[in-house]
């Protein structure tokens, strides 16, 4: 299955992000840009993502090196939850 690819220029316009922006996020490897005949393209199935970190940017104020530690941070809490719901799900076989 091949991946599904917005470019990266008509994706900054809509948002009104700069392009440098979008550099800067891949150079600290927040994102993946894929360059194709000297075009740059996002993927479809991270363009959430990019959202939210674009609101975390402009809206909030957050640089980079802190969206990065929030992603972390947000990535930590998912998987706590997924495993405590496992747990649950444990302990429930057992309490029957």
């Amino acid at each position: 299955m091949e991946e599904q690819l917005v470019p990266a220029q008509e994706f900054c316009s809509h948002y009104q992000v700069e392009m440098n922006f979008i550099y800067s996020l891949r150079d600290y490897g927040l994102i993946d840009v894929v360059s194709s005949e000297g075009n740059d393209y996002l993927t479809v199935d991270k363009l959430n993502e990019l959202e939210k970190i674009i609101r975390l940017h402009y809206d909030l104020e957050v640089n980079v090196e802190g969206i990065d530690v929030i992603l972390h941070l947000l990535k930590q809490l998912d998987d706590a939850e997924q495993r405590l719901n496992e747990l649950k799900n444990q302990l429930k076989i057992y309490s029957l």
